[in-house]
């Protein structure tokens, strides 16, 4: 055989000598296996999880981006080390295999690649990497506990590189386990487990087999939906809200891909047996970049208690269910969305500061500071109710809302019930969308179906109420202050009688107001138009009903009053709407982690406050309005010169005489 000829066929040779050594390896670590772990290998074979992993996405950003992953994909990669205990914490071992970590190394951890506060792209790229040369892996351990004895435990264990969640950090530890009322695996074979518990956060809820909640496929395989980015085991496609135990923020598994099948690892049941097979399993660091609080990395199954002590950690930390998200809210923003929303925003900006003090300081500082500054650039005292058309602070118009509706309470009441009535035709839409996606019977919780032609269309139909619901309210606060300035009983069903006339002329100011807004919106570069042309044309309700003129009048007028006084109008108009808008969620978030109650009950609390905040809020955009309508002593409305008539033209021909003088009587 010739030179060439040999060097061409040593790697096949090469290749051929791994594959029957590692055959021959894998034989024989089957012939040496006990009769009990063979048994329990067929059982961990039997019960394989069936993993539901949520939709990826070609941005990072977005989408889940890890998969169970093979331990030894991760040991000996050239991009992880292993670092001590000490500060600044110096390298152990760079490219760390399994027999390294079977040293223990207590205090010491994992280092991947890439910095778990600002984690950018860098670990679902690696991720990636690694896991396209090994296959998606589970490990399987079946375990006795001393303290029940004639039961077992058979637990699943994941791990995912990276936790991209609220609190993101390096490597991610999860589990289910099935327990069986039987003393031996070759018993356990013979039954079908009496439990299951699926690891989430802090703790872990538990199903009967057999329970509805609990996918099982093809008899015996559970199904297992990990939620996007924390990799919380759950049962179902929902958006999930967490509390204690249960994590605080939302995990969602609205939108789940194919399923994933990983490969199972078995781990001998004995403990010299499986540090012979992975030695890893004693190490007693962590397997993760070592942080403050909880960006921490997590140590590994071996250091948990459901690991030494699976049964007794089943009875004290399972609980029967989670918590879901209803699909909508009552009236207003909803309390759980601005829970997620909330716990998400304030885990980024510790995040971001965490190692950067000052900068959180700073943050925090300047907070106060805006509050401090907008407070005390105000008044708040003085603020009758009437009369309506006067000067006043914007602290006054807040003041002076608060007690109108103290004055007449049984009025406003009917305001907010009106208001509370036409806001449910959009809680009717939003169950009709519910029906047509076939959700379950949790108040709608969101699955992966709401898409499509009907969901936009009732998306829209629903914006369009909420901001017909909105005018009206807005425009009859306006005709009701307007006539009790003028000594006029007022009722709320006079009020809105007042408004049928003047329906063309609301509907074309509302309707260019926000198509404009929602057009300048559509652009990051025109969005800066957008809220400059929000604040000038904000008043063109409340100038339709009190000035009697058309909408396009109306909004030329807004624009006129606000010219010149642009931020000194845009400050108190994101104040007081803010406030309207925030005190039902605020108290929302209060309950939620505060309190036990369901975040059905808590929607409805907040609900209910939204109805009667929003009516206030309308008030004082009134109040701010005649603040600007009214002009200084001695000087000029706008568009006017000294000692003139304020008469403006009407669409079509004719004219109204704007500026009533201030109505005293009554006040």
């Amino acid at each position: 055989m010739t030179a060439r000829t040999w060097r061409r066929a040593l790697p096949l040779l090469a290749c051929a000598w791994i594959t029957m050594l590692l055959g021959s390896t894998q034989a024989a670590a089957a012939a040496a296996m006990s009769p009990e772990d063979t048994a329990a290998q067929a059982l961990a074979e039997r019960y394989a999880p069936v993993v539901r992993l949520q939709g990826d996405s070609s941005n990072c950003a977005n989408g889940e981006q890890f998969q169970p992953t093979d331990v030894e994909a991760v040991l000996g990669d050239q991009q992880v080390a292993l670092r001590g205990p000490w500060r600044p914490p110096e390298l152990v071992k760079p490219q760390p295999e399994g027999k390294d970590l079977g040293l223990v190394f207590p205090g010491h951890f994992l280092d991947f690649p890439g910095d778990p506060l600002r984690p950018g792209c860098a670990y679902a790229e690696w991720s990636a990497r690694i896991n396209a040369v090994h296959p998606a892996t589970v490990y399987a351990h079946v375990a006795a506990d001393p303290a029940f004895p004639g039961r077992l435990s058979l637990e699943y264990w994941f791990f995912y590189v990276f936790n991209d969640y609220n609190n993101t950090h390096e490597g991610d530890w999860e589990s289910i386990r099935l327990v069986f009322d039987a003393a031996t695996p070759a018993a356990a074979l013979r039954t079908t487990p009496t439990a299951v518990g699926y690891s989430q956060h802090g703790g872990a809820e538990r199903a009967r087999w057999g329970d509805a909640k609990l996918e099982v496929v093809d008899g015996t395989h559970p199904v297992v939906y990990p939620a996007a980015g924390s990799h919380a085991n759950k049962y179902g496609r929902r958006l999930y809200l967490g509390r204690g135990s249960e994590g605080l923020g939302c995990d969602d598994t609205t939108s789940p891909r194919a399923e994933l099948r990983p490969r199972v690892a078995y781990v001998p049941m004995a403990r010299a047996d499986y540090l012979r097979q992975y030695p890893w399993l004693a190490f007693e660091g962590r397997w993760g970049e070592r942080q403050r609080s909880f960006f921490d990395g997590p140590t590994g199954p071996n250091m948990k208690y459901s690991w030494t002590a699976p049964l007794q950690d089943a009875e004290t930390t399972w609980r029967d269910d989670s918590t879901t998200v209803p699909a909508g809210t009552l009236l207003g923003p909803s309390s759980t969305n601005a829970f997620c929303t909330a716990v998400a925003t304030g885990s980024n900006l510790v995040r971001e500061t965490l190692d950067r003090t000052w900068l959180l300081g700073l943050v925090l500082a300047s907070t106060v500071a805006l509050i401090w500054f907008a407070a005390s650039r105000t008044r708040w005292s003085d603020a009758n109710p009437l009369p309506a058309r006067t000067r006043r602070a914007w602290g006054q118009t807040v003041v002076a809302a608060l007690r109108l509706v103290r004055q007449r309470p049984g009025l406003f009441a009917r305001f907010a019930a009106a208001f509370a009535v036409l806001s449910l035709l959009t809680v009717a839409l939003a169950g009709l969308q519910v029906a047509r996606r076939d959700a379950p019977t949790d108040l709608g919780a969101p699955t992966e179906n709401a898409t499509g032609f009907w969901a936009s269309l009732t998306a829209l139909a629903v914006t369009v109420l909420t901001i017909a619901t909105y005018v009206v309210l807005l425009a009859a606060v306006t005709t009701t202050l307007d006539q009790l300035d003028r000594a006029v009983p007022m009722t709320a069903e006079r009020a809105l009688r007042r408004l049928i006339p003047l329906w063309k002329p609301l509907t074309r100011a509302a309707v260019q107001y926000f198509v404009v807004i929602a057009v300048l919106t559509l652009f990051v570069a025109t969005i800066p138009l957008a809220v400059y042309y929000a604040v000038s044309r904000a008043f063109a309700v409340p100038i339709v009903v009190a000035e009697q003129c058309s909408g396009r009048t109306a909004l030329s007028r807004s624009r006129l009053l606000v010219k010149g006084r642009w931020w000194r109008t845009a400050v108190p108009l994101a104040i007081v709407t803010g406030l309207g808008l925030a005190v039902g969620p605020v108290t929302g978030i209060t309950l939620l982690l505060g309190t036990d109650l369901p975040p059905v009950l808590v929607n409805l609390v907040s609900s209910m406050l939204f109805a009667l905040a929003m009516p206030v809020a309308c008030a004082a955009v009134v109040y701010l309005y005649f603040d600007r309508a009214v002009p200084a002593p001695d000087s000029p409305g706008p568009g006017e010169h000294p000692g003139t008539d304020r008469t403006y033209s009407r669409e079509g021909g004719g004219s109204v005489r704007h500026g009533v003088p201030p109505v005293r009587s009554g006040s």
